[in-house]
């Protein structure tokens, strides 16, 4: 009776030892896990700045509009999809920004941001791994000439 103990012990702290190694490896994916990929908050800080600057100015037109993120497309639980803010008709978009609110950790992912001329608009790329939780509003400020 006593060596079944000593083993039934043995696997009980072998099991502790696992769990406290699996733990921090979870904790640094969720660390990991990021609204916005850094090189593309980067690109928004700057294109922030800029657009602030250029709304003081009148010969440039403003949009702000708030959106929703819909996945559009799905490759096994992931989920993709755009979010496109087109120019007002007559103009060239020059510059976007973006805000995301309200999003759950690790519900969606933006990938890219950038304005493409051959669309007249401002598009944004994200990803929305296992498409679970909330994916927030985005609000997007789109300067045009």
């Amino acid at each position: 009776m006593h060596s079944r103990f000593r083993h039934i012990v043995a696997a009980a702290a072998g099991t502790a030892i696992v769990g406290a190694a699996l733990a921090p490896a979870g904790a640094q994916a969720a660390a990991r896990c990021q609204s916005v990929l850094p090189a593309v908050a980067r690109e928004n800080a700057a294109a922030g700045r800029l657009v602030r600057k250029l709304i003081s100015t009148t010969s440039y037109t403003p949009l702000e509009r708030t959106v929703t993120p819909k996945i559009t497309r799905t490759v096994g639980f992931v989920g993709y999809g755009s979010i496109v803010v087109r120019a007002p008709s007559g103009t060239t978009p020059v510059v976007g920004t973006f805000v995301l609110r309200g999003a759950d950790r690790c519900a969606i992912t933006i990938t890219a941001a950038d304005v493409v001329l051959r669309r007249n608009a401002y598009v944004i790329d994200f990803i929305a791994p296992g498409e679970q939780g909330n994916p927030g509003r985005v609000t997007v400020t789109l300067v045009s000439v």
